[in-house]
C-alpha cells in the first residue's frame, strides 16, 4: 500500500515537471523499502528557513550542475520559479555569471562550487560571509540544499538512467548552461 501511494507521487511529480522518473520506478521495483528510504532527501530539500530563496537555488544548482546538465537541473529551475527567483537571476546561475546573479545567489553559488572543489579557503571566508548574513540556519539552508541537489541525479545516473544533456528553460526559455 505505502509502495502504490509513494509510486503515486512519482507520477505526480513525472506530470507536473514534465519529467521521466523511470530510475525512481525501477528503484520501487528494486526494493520498496530503497524508495521509502530514497524519500528522505525530499526532507533534505524541503527546508528553506534561513536564506533568501535565490540563494538557496544558487546552492542546489551548484550542486547539481556539478552532477547533471539536463532534467534534473530542470527540476530544480523549476523549484526555484516557484519560489519567486527571477529568470533573470536563474538563467545568470545556470550561465555562471556571478555579476548578474546578484549579491545572494552570487555567494551561495561561490560557496557551494568552493565546497565541492574542496577549496578549504576560499569557503571559510565564504561561510563567514553566509552566517554573518543569514546566520547559522542560513548556512544549514544552502548546506542542505547543496547535498540533496546532488542526490537525485547521481542515483538516477548509478541506476542507469542518466542520459545526454538536454536544454534548460527558465520562464519559457532556453539558456545556456555552464558545467
Amino acid at each position: 500500500m505505502l509502495t502504490w501511494l509513494m509510486l503515486g507521487a512519482v507520477r505526480r511529480l513525472e506530470r507536473r515537471y514534465d519529467y521521466d522518473a523511470s530510475y525512481l520506478r525501477a528503484l520501487a521495483a528494486a526494493s520498496p523499502r530503497a524508495l521509502i528510504a530514497f524519500s528522505g532527501v525530499g526532507r533534505l530539500q524541503g527546508f528553506l528557513e534561513g536564506a533568501p530563496p535565490a540563494a538557496i537555488a544558487a546552492a542546489a544548482l551548484a550542486g547539481t550542475l556539478n552532477e547533471d546538465c539536463g532534467p534534473c537541473t530542470q527540476i530544480v529551475v523549476r523549484r526555484a520559479e516557484e519560489r519567486g527567483v527571477l529568470p533573470a537571476i536563474l538563467a545568470a546561475i545556470l550561465a555562471g555569471d556571478g555579476e548578474a546573479m546578484g549579491p545572494d545567489a552570487g555567494l551561495a553559488f561561490g560557496f557551494a562550487r568552493a565546497s565541492l572543489a574542496r577549496d578549504l579557503e576560499s569557503s571559510e571566508d565564504l561561510r563567514e560571509e553566509i552566517v554573518s548574513r543569514w546566520g547559522q540556519k542560513g548556512l544549514a539552508a544552502i548546506a542542505l540544499a547543496l547535498a540533496a541537489a546532488r542526490v537525485y541525479p547521481t542515483v538516477k545516473y548509478a541506476l542507469g538512467y542518466g542520459r545526454a544533456c538536454s536544454k534548460v528553460t527558465v520562464g519559457g526559455r532556453a539558456v545556456a548552461v555552464r558545467t
